[in-house]
């Protein structure tokens, strides 16, 4: 089974588990500390929620951390080297820290004071896979106490349907693509250009919308590509499209705002492998760059 196939069973496969994550309130509001898609989730929970702020280990190595605070690190492998260093750094200062890990035996979790266990049955892919990042975001905001239903199967569905309508539509850009989202679909943008550039070697990069018109739209080139994630602001997509840039508009709006959260993920999920099939990539590009997978894994796990 090749790394696109081993993922199309994840995100087929994992609507059976993601509704039997259960996990208590454990506070009113926290510090999520986390890196790539760890740091996703726990800005998703910031922006849904607003009782918390997420922060890569790098943005916090240097400061003074708060005692009393309770530091929460998200990381599936709980290997990540800065992590465990501020994990190790917050309990010296008096905090609380707590690990969200899938690796019960791994360092983060063993130096840290508690551990939340990332339950759900993981398909063997050669990456953290999609299902892991879902129960991310599904731990991160059960521990805020806030309450899911379980509606993942027609989430899932609905999302599933609205990428096969758009995909189509979407062009796999040969030079740099910038992805837009104002509030919680910012972070989906971030997670999203994550995706472009495991899937397909794509230099993505998330902007929120209004951030994007400030200065980076000054950069732009006729060769780039703007995906904006919408909610209800098709007028901007066309006055950018007005200028002449290859935009695309793709309506993400709910009035429920989990609703639009878990159908933006799963739309994010299955747009990649749509377009992998469109385009007939069977490998994740990422891992055929051996020299640099290697050198990115050295930097974070050991260096």
């Amino acid at each position: 089974m090749n790394s696109i196939e081993s993922l199309r069973l994840d995100f087929n496969s994992q609507i059976e588990d993601l509704g039997n994550i259960q996990n208590k309130k454990m506070f009113d509001e926290c510090i999520y500390v986390g890196s790539g898609d760890s740091f996703v989730a726990g800005l998703i929970a910031e922006y849904l929620t607003q009782k918390c702020k997420c922060y890569s280990p790098s943005d916090l190595l240097n400061s003074r951390l708060l005692e009393g605070k309770t530091y929460c690190f998200i990381s599936v492998t709980g290997k990540t080297r800065s992590n465990i260093a501020l994990a190790r750094r917050a309990k010296e200062s008096g905090s609380k820290t707590i690990a969200v890990t899938a690796n019960e035996n791994s360092k983060l979790a063993q130096v840290c004071d508690q551990l939340v266990p990332l339950n759900i049955p993981k398909v063997k892919t050669p990456t953290a896979g999609f299902s892991t990042f879902v129960a991310n975001v599904i731990t991160c905001l059960q521990l805020l106490g806030i309450d899911l239903p379980n509606k993942f199967d027609s989430w899932h569905m609905n999302a599933t349907q609205h990428s096969l309508k758009l995909s189509e539509s979407l062009i796999l850009p040969d030079d740099t693509v910038h992805i837009m989202g104002n509030n919680v679909l910012y972070p989906i943008a971030l997670y999203a250009s994550f995706q472009m550039a495991e899937f397909f070697g794509t230099t993505a990069v998330a902007h929120k919308l209004e951030e994007f018109c400030h200065s980076p739209i000054f950069g732009i080139k006729s060769s780039h590509h703007l995906w904006i994630l919408g909610q209800n602001e098709e007028a901007v997509s066309e006055r950018l499209g007005r200028l002449g840039l290859r935009t695309a508009y793709i309506e993400l709006d709910d009035s429920d705002r989990l609703t639009q959260l878990f159908q933006s993920i799963f739309f994010i999920q299955n747009l990649m492998l749509l377009l992998a099939e469109r385009y007939g990539y069977s490998e994740i590009q990422y891992l055929i760059e051996k020299d640099i997978l290697k050198t990115s894994s050295d930097l974070i796990y050991h260096a």
